[in-house]
């Protein structure tokens, strides 16, 4: 049991799946900021 053995390559399945998910969190993280900023232009209004 070497060191190597838990060094797999990912496949490209889990690869494209990975770039989803990071994907996914980007538009998140960029929807709830739009919404903090929308939500706080009307709170000071």
């Amino acid at each position: 049991m070497g060191k190597n053995s838990k060094r797999i390559k990912p496949s490209a399945k889990e690869e494209k799946q990975g770039k989803k998910v990071l994907w996914i969190i980007g538009v998140s993280a960029l929807i709830l900021m739009v919404v903090l900023l929308v939500a706080g232009s009307l709170w000071s209004a």
